[in-house]
């Protein structure tokens, strides 16, 4: 019995080193072109399959054109609206909807409204170079980006209609898939995480609890929980919420 409760406590503490909520407030600074973004799910943490990141900006602020070579990037409007830049090409995508670019297509972003935008994005595997402004074409020294521009490559979907899943292998995001989730207090879903894989479950609006059958993990307005390795949770809504998921296999 004594080994029992010996392996029940161990496997406990390994159950609990793969789940972690992080607060916004632990979050890293980077800039690229005239935008400030916050990298919240990064490999400085650990992270393998996928990053997440904020930026809150303002009108005329321009996220300078970049590409990544093997990552795919998927960009949320949560509150605002941008434009898209390809070279000379804008394409203006507002609060509620997303744009999920491929691999090596050039992209950036410029600031519109008069308010400010505040976007997530998630890039899947992550792009370990994005944050050390290498992929700054702005910054003086910095060549334009090398990639390619083909139109309708980057698709444009409304995710604020959804409850369930925005991005899949249907729209051509292999690497990750991205859902959304509205909730009344005490409303729940459940989701496994595989092996391998890793999860992103990101507090827009209201709060969260996350139960992995052994203990429960509490996030708040922006803050994070970040799963690596298999588990099997409950999510339920502590209040009114708004939860962006992504599940990176």
């Amino acid at each position: 019995m004594k080994h029992l409760a010996l392996f029940a406590l161990a496997l406990s503490a390994l159950q609990a080193q793969n789940i972690r909520v992080v607060k916004f407030s632990e979050s890293d600074p980077f800039r690229m072109g005239e935008v400030t973004s916050r990298r919240i799910i990064h490999p400085g943490i650990g992270a393998k399959k996928t990053t997440l990141n904020l930026s809150v900006s303002q009108n005329g602020a321009e996220f300078a054109q970049h590409v990544h070579d093997y990552s795919d990037d998927t960009i949320l409007v949560l509150n605002g609206e941008v434009n898209l830049r390809q070279g000379d090409s804008l394409h203006l995508f507002k609060t509620g909807e997303v744009a999920f670019v491929p691999t090596g297509q050039i992209h950036g972003t410029i600031t519109a409204g008069t308010g400010d935008t505040t976007m997530i994005s998630f890039q899947n595997p992550p792009d370990l170079i994005l944050y050390t402004g290498a992929r700054d074409s702005k910054k003086a020294g910095n060549a334009p980006p090398k990639g390619i521009i083909t139109p309708g490559a980057v698709k444009y979907v409304r995710f604020d209609k959804k409850n369930g899943e925005f991005t899949n292998a249907a729209l051509g995001s292999n690497r990750a898939t991205g859902s959304r989730h509205l909730l009344k207090k005490g409303q729940r879903f459940s989701t496994e995480v595989k092996p391998a894989g890793e999860q992103i479950l990101f507090v827009w609006r209201g709060a969260i609890t996350v139960n992995d059958g052994t203990k429960s993990y509490t996030a708040g307005e922006r803050d994070t929980v970040f799963i690596q390795g298999e588990a099997k949770l409950k999510v339920t809504a502590s209040a009114l919420s708004e939860i962006i998921q992504v599940q990176a296999p």
